[in-house]
């Protein structure tokens, strides 16, 4: 399990205690679902649980949540500005994305390119990026292997070919 930013409350959404949230997470269906626990740090910067009570999504970045136990404005006024976060565990053979950004990328000749800058999510699929190279992250396809203890992306020799454009 890891404690995972999930997104930052920007402000306040109606006069009956619901946060606006814009969403960090590539599943706000999930994260931010009814009866889910959710972590922000309270007024004094300890880390605090609260439980979602209502949720709605507003476009496609930005969610409305309720707090058990929280229905007026002046109760969460405070909340503004702060991060939300939650104890998660990728599901097998699955990354966040903040684990992969770092990892060095190595080629099918076992030669290091570079590291993994960040990390985003088009239409097409997610991309690696590094420097100005695009690498699809396609695992079988583009990418051999995702080592997290060594902190290296092994790519196929496809993948490579790809550095090399």
């Amino acid at each position: 399990m890891a404690i995972k930013n999930i997104g930052k409350i920007v402000n306040t959404f109606g006069i009956k205690g619901q946060l606006k949230i814009s969403i960090s997470t590539s599943t706000p269906e999930t994260r931010f679902a009814v009866g889910k626990k959710i972590l922000i740090d309270d007024e004094t910067g300890i880390e605090k649980e609260y439980v979602i009570s209502s949720f709605r999504m507003k476009g496609d970045r930005i969610a409305i949540i309720g707090l058990e136990g929280y229905d007026d404005i002046n109760d969460i006024e405070w909340m503004v500005g702060r991060i939300v976060k939650e104890n998660v565990r990728a599901p097998k053979g699955t990354f966040f994305y903040d684990d992969l950004v770092g990892m060095d990328i190595v080629d099918h000749e076992g030669n290091v390119y570079g590291k993994v800058e960040t990390v985003n999510k088009m239409p097409a699929g997610d991309y690696l990026v590094s420097g100005k190279s695009y690498i699809p992250f396609k695992e079988g396809i583009f990418i051999e292997s995702v080592d997290k203890k060594e902190k290296k992306i092994v790519l196929t020799a496809l993948g490579s070919e790809v550095l090399a454009r």
